[in-house]
């Protein structure tokens, strides 16, 4: 990540932990209903990889009470620090997500959600490229993204300055088939139903929701 955006957001993050929390604990989200497709599709121990993790709940508490072994990223240390104590099961790691190194077809699942838009675009290809590589063959991808055709969004969240860059539906759609993902499922919703509060951070925002899978490899 370009460190003007990745600065912004780990200040943010950082500096934003018992707001998100609350937040974050009270937000209606499909990204619940999405990692229960991920872990339907997997074994009963499976290796999972979350991406931008925060303060370990909802989804890394609901990855671990499902006896998953998991891998928890974040870019910000404090977000890290309270994933920790709520999730002392998990293997967690702090920094940012693109510079993350990983033997290939490690893991049986990846989970991302609120976090690839803050990448800048152009980063977004070579992120989804190395999590196709993660991947074992037939592993799953959950994610959600943003949908505006935006290269850099500059704006406020929960007090703080941030970061978002993102490519339309269809190309985001374009970019994992490029990679190499079979896509099994995209949704287009609103934030909460499209019943938030003007005051919500993602009031009027609108995420691309996507279950996709690596192929089975065929010799």
């Amino acid at each position: 990540m370009s460190n003007t955006a990745r600065d912004i957001v780990e200040y943010a993050y950082d500096n934003i932990t018992k707001w998100y929390l609350e937040w974050v604990s009270s937000q209606k989200s499909p990204r619940e209903s999405y990692t229960k497709m991920l872990l339907d599709k997997l074994h009963s121990t499976p290796s999972i990889l979350e991406l931008g993790c925060g303060p370990g709940v909802p989804i890394l508490k609901m990855l671990l009470d499902h006896g998953a072994e998991v891998v928890a990223n974040d870019i910000s240390t404090k977000q890290i620090e309270m994933a920790r104590a709520r999730c002392p099961g998990a293997k967690l790691v702090a920094g940012d997500m693109a510079a993350l190194t990983f033997e290939p077809e490690s893991f049986h699942g990846v989970v991302s959600f609120y976090t690839m838009f803050h990448l800048p675009r152009a980063m977004l290809r070579d992120m989804l490229a190395k999590i196709h590589g993660w991947l074992k063959p037939g592993g799953i991808f959950v994610l959600n993204l943003a949908t505006m055709d935006e290269e850099e969004i500059h704006g406020e969240f929960l007090g703080y300055g941030m970061f978002w860059s993102s490519y339309g539906v269809d190309e985001n759609r374009e970019l994992l088939k490029e990679t190499g993902f079979e896509v099994l499922q995209v949704e287009v919703l609103q934030a909460g139903d499209g019943k938030l509060a003007e005051g919500d951070p993602d009031f009027d925002a609108e995420f691309m929701w996507v279950m996709a899978q690596k192929k089975e490899s065929h010799m």
